[in-house]
């Protein structure tokens, strides 16, 4: 992503603020950092405090609403701009990292008087969620805590209907990120329900419901919501091309194809200013890094993916860019880690700065898409840059197995320009049976087979479609 990196006066201001940073921590406290843990609800709470207590007034903590269990759920709010960020985090209950990370963002602005720290108090307001899913976090599980049961309770006209699709019966509570409608006023009727993935969510959990009041609430005061970022983790999936771990994944909104006219009632939809914000936020984890970053990816985001009934896609229907980040490791599985906080943070920022001098105009939303790789399959080129990794690995015996395969990607990757769907199933079944071929002769390895004939699957699933 070189030829698209800039070096204006932010990022040399965020570098120097960085590096006084770590100059002026002390060094039991940064030894003491690697063997730290999450924070518990407790902790966090207290640490929140404590930054809105020496921030002089410059952070503002407020309760903003509860859990469905009447928990306490905490927002803060640091800067006096006339453009609004709204960052939000935990929205699932094992996932961790994005709150911290908050905090040192809001931390550094309560603190600091550096010039870097001003403009941006100046230009912008920060307003964020840190744990949104505060009852999961302290399990930790997925979904909130709020039973069908008590749902009836909450909700006596839904007696008799079914469960929300998105609610877990054996965890007893909701994935809330999936509960979100474009239409801010939507009240759940019986006969929405269950829904599924490509419809939008009921508003149904307290806490998609604070989410979208404090959303409300700051288009009525700004105008409009100028970012919404929403901070998640992820499995541990490794690049297409170099095999390398994903470090940290950037998505814009999933709204299915660019050609779709599902959302033509949603003129306020703006995916080229999303994707700008995506690579803002990319370029700051490259750019703000001390160490050379190489696991910055696209997560996954094939052109059929839908999701109108997550918080990024209700709001970006209503006229917000929004930037998910997905972080690898989930909780309890995975423990604390400075690096991956870090680089939630330097996304944070990256996106954060170029907002503040408005240099996001500048850059190219396209650059996105070109410029960031994936670790996932959406076309035949996608294909290629796999199977010529996995030549590289010797997951194949021998290498007139893989031309075989490499050589029909190339004939597939005409008709896929021609977009000719007959012959793009055809020569993809063709391919899986060249796949089971060598899986017979055990020539390739299940790695490779198992992840060629999966995108194989999802290529024919498409072209199929289009015949």
């Amino acid at each position: 992503m070189e030829a698209i990196r800039k070096n204006d006066i932010w990022k040399k201001l965020m570098c120097f603020a960085a590096v006084l940073l770590i100059m002026l921590s002390p060094v039991s406290e940064v030894f003491a950092q690697t063997e730290r843990d999450w924070m518990t609800n407790e902790e966090f709470l207290q640490r929140l405090a404590e930054i809105e207590m020496d921030s002089s007034g410059k952070v503002e903590v407020n309760v903003a609403g509860h859990s469905s269990q009447g928990t306490e759920i905490m927002s803060a709010r640091v800067g006096t701009g006339d453009q609004v960020v709204l960052i939000n985090s935990s929205i699932h209950g094992n996932e961790k990292s994005g709150g911290e990370a908050i905090l040192e963002i809001l931390d550094f602005l309560g603190t600091s008087d550096s010039s870097f720290a001003q403009s941006i108090r100046d230009e912008v307001t920060i307003v964020t969620i840190p744990r949104l899913n505060v009852d999961g976090l302290e399990i930790p599980q997925r979904e909130n805590i709020f039973s069908w049961d008590e749902v009836v309770s909450a909700y006596p006209h839904l007696a008799g209907a079914p469960p929300a699709w998105n609610y877990s019966q054996r965890n007893r509570g909701f994935d809330i990120n999936r509960d979100f409608n474009a239409d801010l006023d939507y009240q759940v009727v019986p006969e929405d329900l269950p829904g599924n993935t490509l419809e939008p969510g009921f508003f149904i959990t307290k806490e998609a419901q604070l989410l979208r009041d404090l959303y409300v609430e700051l288009r009525d005061e700004f105008g409009e919501v100028e970012l919404f970022v929403d901070l998640h983790h992820m499995g541990t999936p490794v690049l297409n091309k170099t095999g390398e771990n994903v470090t940290i994944a950037i998505d814009y909104p999933p709204l299915g194809p660019e050609d779709s006219t599902k959302y033509d009632d949603y003129p306020k939809l703006d995916q080229d200013k999303s994707k700008r914000y995506a690579l803002a936020a990319a370029l700051g984890v490259e750019e703000l890094s001390d160490k050379e970053e190489t696991g910055v990816s696209q997560y996954i985001h094939f052109q059929e993916r839908d999701y109108p009934g997550q918080a990024r896609s209700a709001f970006a229907l209503n006229g917000s860019a929004t930037v998910l980040f997905e972080m690898p490791g989930q909780q309890p599985r995975f423990g604390y880690d400075q690096e991956l906080v870090d680089r939630v943070e330097n996304g944070l920022w990256g996106m954060i700065s170029h907002m503040a001098d408005g240099s996001i105009d500048d850059l190219n939303g396209d650059d996105f898409l070109t410029e960031v790789p994936k670790y996932w399959t959406d076309n035949v080129t996608d294909m290629s840059d796999v199977l010529k990794r996995f030549t590289e690995e010797g997951q194949f015996e021998n290498a007139r197995d893989a031309r075989l395969l490499a050589n029909h990607l190339n004939t597939l990757s005409v008709f896929e320009e021609k977009e000719n769907s007959k012959k793009m199933v055809e020569h993809l079944e063709k391919f899986k049976g060249l796949l089971d071929a060598q899986r017979e002769k055990q020539v390739v390895s299940n790695e490779a087979y198992n992840r060629l004939n999966s995108d194989s699957n999802m290529l024919i699933e498409r072209w199929a479609k289009k015949q």
